[in-house]
């Protein structure tokens, strides 16, 4: 069932978090995704989960263990074209222990999900930046969430800048949906 390298694509739990990046960030398509993470599956047949969260940065987890987390939804997806799995899990592997990247900044400190994947598939990238949105789909402004999020960081909102969330990476016709799994 799975591939080395194959995407899990999630919705969390609803938080505040999770809701702001919906509300930014989700299409006409559903199902809509808040997190994204990189499947490995070692020669014994092993399945491990490299992704980052904000709780513990980077890192490599058992795919039981990711599976405990709260999560409301995990679909498999795959890639639609020859990649060099190998190569991806060995440069996402290359990016563990870093921390949370909570501005969403491909150039500051750390990764983001949607950015630890971009990077990790650099040696055959399929994906590509997109200017980042943090406004409400509806009225075309920036979220209270993300004016307040950013004011703590002392950052101004990076809208428009390039950077990737998961509802673009499965809009960009190079990974297609295997099948939902349960969480």
């Amino acid at each position: 069932m799975f591939k080395n390298a194959d995407l899990l694509f999630i919705q969390s739990v609803p938080d505040n978090l999770s809701d702001a990046i919906l509300e930014s960030t989700a299409t006409s398509k559903t199902p809509n995704y808040d997190h994204v993470a990189l499947l490995e599956v070692t020669a014994n047949n092993e399945f491990f989960v490299l992704h980052t969260l904000p709780s513990t940065g980077s890192i490599r987890e058992t795919f039981k263990k990711f599976k405990t987390r709260q999560w409301a939804k995990i679909d498999l997806y795959r890639a639609t074209q020859k990649i060099d799995a190998p190569l991806i899990i060995e440069q996402a592997k290359q990016l563990l222990g870093q921390v949370y990247n909570a501005g969403y900044v491909p150039s500051a400190p750390g990764y983001y999900c949607a950015d630890f994947i971009y990077i990790a598939f650099e040696p055959t990238q399929i994906f590509h930046l997109i200017p980042m949105n943090f406004m409400d789909q509806e009225h075309k402004q920036i979220l209270p969430f993300w004016r307040n999020h950013y004011a703590k960081l002392g950052y101004s909102v990076p809208n428009g800048e390039l950077g990737l969330n998961p509802n673009d990476m499965t809009q960009q016709g190079t990974v297609t949906k295997i099948e939902s799994l349960t969480p």
